[in-house]
């Protein structure tokens, strides 16, 4: 297998395959689509920051967005986060 950055950069579409682990399956290899992935980032609750989201009641690992209330540089929306 050729080194990944020799390979032709594209614009994804909803159906291309991207690889991944599947954590709850034993760290199993798996494909997702792009969509999948898409769809699990455009559902994500917003916070101003990692203290709102424990708040909030997400704990370390869970994912989260930026609401764009929160100081620099978590000043802008839509960052995706990984609460700590």
């Amino acid at each position: 297998m050729a080194k990944i950055s020799t390979y032709a950069t594209s614009t994804p579409v909803a159906t291309d395959l991207l690889l991944g682990t599947d954590v709850g399956s034993a760290d199993a290899t798996k494909n997702f689509t792009a969509q999948s992935l898409f769809n699990i980032v455009t559902a994500l609750v917003a916070y101003n920051d990692d203290a709102a989201a424990g708040v909030g009641g997400l704990v370390a690992g869970q994912l989260y967005q930026t609401t764009g209330a929160g100081a620099a540089p978590l000043n802008a929306a839509g960052i995706v986060m990984v609460k700590q």
